[in-house]
């Protein structure tokens, strides 16, 4: 296992002394991460449907409007 020293002056992070890279050890600021991923996905995937159907109501649209 890899040293993780402390970071001065922040909270829940720590510096791998292997690699140099820091590291954080709050879980609950990870969940908020995760959860706000998750959120902005399905926002995202909700936002595809919409133009998704507005395109299909566009063609629609045009093709009553060409007498088909």
């Amino acid at each position: 296992m890899t040293k993780l020293t402390p970071v001065k002056d922040a909270h829940a992070l720590y510096r791998d002394e292997k690699s140099n890279a820091i590291v954080s050890t709050d879980m609950n600021e990870y969940q908020r991460y995760v959860q706000a991923r998750k959120q902005k996905q399905l926002d995202r995937a909700e936002l595809d449907t919409l133009k998704d159907e507005i395109r299909e109501i566009k063609e629609m649209l045009r093709n009553l409007s060409n007498g088909n």
